[in-house]
């Protein structure tokens, strides 16, 4: 027997509220006495325990990732193993509990293993371009091939989901670009845009909602209304602050218009954002700062703006990070921006291009502030096309949102939006997860359109050619960390392993088939030890890929490495059969061996879907016309008498066609 008193003198605070450990139970379960107190949430948390709470007094509600339940005294809750859980007193009275928790590897381990489903409808948001260039590699290999490959899967696993991207018109960069062309913002966004769209076309992006955000006058109105409910938060102040001057020009200088080094880690930062290590800027905070109208050292002055106080919002930020299962670089950053005290961010500036800002005259509302609630607009938008009633000023908590971007835009995406969303919408908990991208380098350096220092996309893209970028892209993409593209590497990826390994195998399978079945598949015979192994790691293959493309743990860099992992195992064990002598004395062995391999060519259509659908769509017609609509949830043979003929994906994908992957150089 075991007995353990607590006192409510030694309650400590604990996801947010007060508990105290019972020292009592076997070496593998816990238990503690937790109290919440009326208006009190508990921190959103999961763990690979599992746990239950038996509710001893008060009323409240326990929230998961599957919905809200109310409980009362007397009930028990019970969760498994990194079940997202988060328990709120709304009554007027303390709710006490005792939490009871216990490890079980064998239920952690599966849990840890299933592949999650976001909720319904999924928005799958890659950060809307800056129409002031096209698009290069750099772009191409973050947000657009990132959401593209995951909503492809979230359509093939039968979710609603949807990619939704457009044109970031009213950004700065814009009107800097102009200036250099001698046009104007409005004539270089609308020709940027058509640029962008059809590169995003030529990389088999599936969009179904491209945003332009200026020349609409419903964007603008709704815009103008977030605008004015921000400014009656509690959180906004008018306050004349600090900003950056061109010393000759007079001009106000933000973002393009001024660089200087990080106040927060000492690099090289340009206005308002550091690329380096993330952290926000205010301009007049930069050290050694330079102006780019002028050579003269920029002044301070001050300007009367709306701010956003940070630190008031911080709350809700960790909150949402927290329920977000944000990446921990992303809450690295939150941590260290904490650090720096009040911060607070202008949400409008002095510019001629962009939304007016309503009261203050010759000010535009900040670009990123804009897009945080454009984004919202851009499901109503598709909303329209589709017949569905989702309303922009009405956000729903069932939508699931999910947005790719690279790291130097996480201080907006990840921070500055939740804030701006609980201000505008305190009645809306918004559903986000994010998926981050760093920096794709070209030949060692950063890909740079003002030095000319790019691979375009329409410089290597086109019907042959695509399939074999958008693998390559896969095995370098710059996940958690920066990768480096070059064109010879390219060269060899097509060359070495698309052409070298892949489309051998495929054609070496193909006339196989043709010659002994007449292009059928055939039954299987004998299966030795090999075989079954064989017929084991096609599962593992299929599983695998699943994995890489879910949202737990998606990584397109995964994908295409198993890709390509799978392929050779298919060479090696091919080769492993290719007997001359066996094939006439052991025939039903050979039909076995045969009989996999197709079997294994249908699931890698289907399982390539996503990365490169183009060419797993080609291949898919010509095993049997197994479906790159669906994904496989399990490996079946294909039927006995299937007709297998590769040959036209054999014939288009025999050369690339494409000079710049053949010899020429960028």
């Amino acid at each position: 027997m075991r007995k353990s008193t607590f006192s409510r003198t030694e309650l400590s605070r604990a996801f947010g509220i007060d508990m105290a450990t019972l020292r009592t139970g076997s070496a593998g379960t816990g238990f503690s006495f937790g109290k919440v107190a009326p208006g009190v949430t508990c921190e959103p948390h999961r763990h690979d325990e599992i746990e239950a709470f038996v509710v001893l007094s008060g009323a409240g509600k326990v929230r998961t990732d599957l919905g809200e339940i109310p409980v009362a005294a007397g009930d028990v809750v019970l969760f498994h193993p990194f079940e997202a859980h988060v328990l709120c007193n709304d009554g007027d009275e303390d709710l006490n509990f005792v939490d009871v928790y216990w490890r079980d590897g064998k239920a952690a381990l599966d849990a840890a293993a299933k592949v999650a489903a976001p909720r319904r409808p999924i928005f799958v948001f890659s950060t809307p371009p800056t129409p002031n260039g096209d698009l290069h590699l750099g772009h191409l290999s973050g947000p657009y091939f990132g959401a593209d490959v995951y909503t492809r899967f979230l359509r093939m696993k039968g979710l609603e989901a949807y990619h939704l991207t457009g044109s970031d018109d009213y950004q700065s960069y814009v009107a800097t670009r102009a200036d250099a062309d001698e046009s104007t913002p409005a004539k270089v966004a609308r020709h940027y845009a058509d640029e962008i769209r059809t590169t995003l076309a030529l990389l088999d992006c599936e969009i179904h909602s491209f945003l332009p955000t200026s020349g609409d006058d419903a964007y603008a109105e709704f815009q103008a209304a977030c605008f004015r409910s921000l400014l009656s938060s509690t959180a906004v102040d008018l306050r004349q602050n600090p900003a950056l001057f061109d010393a000759v020009t007079g001009d106000y200088l933000y973002e393009p218009d001024v660089s200087g080094l990080c106040p927060d880690c000492g690099g090289s930062a340009g206005g308002n954002i550091c690329e380096e290590c993330g952290a926000p800027n205010l301009c007049h905070d930069l050290g050694a700062v330079r102006s780019r109208h002028s050579a003269e050292a920029p002044v301070v002055g001050s300007v009367r703006r709306p701010e956003l106080a940070l630190e008031r919002c911080y709350v809700n930020i960790d909150r949402h990070l927290r329920a977000s299962g944000a990446p921990v670089r992303i809450m690295d950053l939150f941590a260290r921006l904490r650090q720096r005290g009040d911060f607070s961010v202008p949400i409008t500036h002095p510019s001629d291009w962009g939304l007016p800002a309503e009261g203050f005259l010759g000010q535009v509302t900040w670009v990123w502030p804009e897009m945080a609630f454009g984004f919202l607009y851009n499901i109503q938008t598709l909303a329209s096309s589709l017949g569905r009633d989702w309303n922009a000023a009405l956000p729903s908590n069932d939508w699931q949102i999910v947005h790719f971007f690279g790291f130097d835009n996480s201080f907006y995406h990840a921070l500055l939006y939740p804030a701006l969303y609980a201000e505008v919408f305190p009645h809306w908990t918004p559903r986000i997860r994010y998926h981050v991208n760093e920096f794709y380098l070209l030949d060692g350096q950063k890909f740079s359109t003002s030095r000319g220092h790019a691979v375009w996309g329409k410089e290597v893209l086109g019907p042959k050619t695509v399939d074999v970028v958008r693998l390559h892209l896969g095995l370098t993409r710059p996940e958690g960390e920066r990768t480096n593209f070059t064109l010879d590497a390219l060269r060899r990826t097509e060359n070495e392993v698309f052409q070298g390994i892949w489309l051998n195998w495929l054609d070496a399978l193909h006339g196989e088939i043709k010659q002994d079945f007449v292009g059928c598949v055939p039954d299987a015979g004998d299966w030795g030890p090999a075989d079954r192994a064989f017929f084991a790691r096609i599962e593992i293959h299929r599983a695998a890929m699943e994995r890489a493309y879910s949202d737990d743990g998606f990584s397109v860099r995964r994908a295409a490495a198993q890709a390509c992992d799978f392929v050779r195992d298919c060479v090696t064990y091919r080769q492993a059969q290719d007997y001359a002598a066996a094939r006439c004395l052991y025939p039903a062995r050979i039909r076995t061996s045969l009989a996999l391999q197709t079997t294994a060519a249908a699931i890698l259509a289907q399982t390539l879907a996503p990365l490169m659908p183009r060419f797993a769509g080609t291949l898919a017609r010509g095993a049997g016309g197994v479906s790159t609509e669906t994904w496989p949830t399990s490996v079946r043979r294909l039927a006995p008498g299937t007709i297998f003929d590769i040959g036209l994906l054999l014939r288009f994908y025999a050369r690339s066609g494409d000079p710049i992957l053949n010899h020429q150089e960028v």
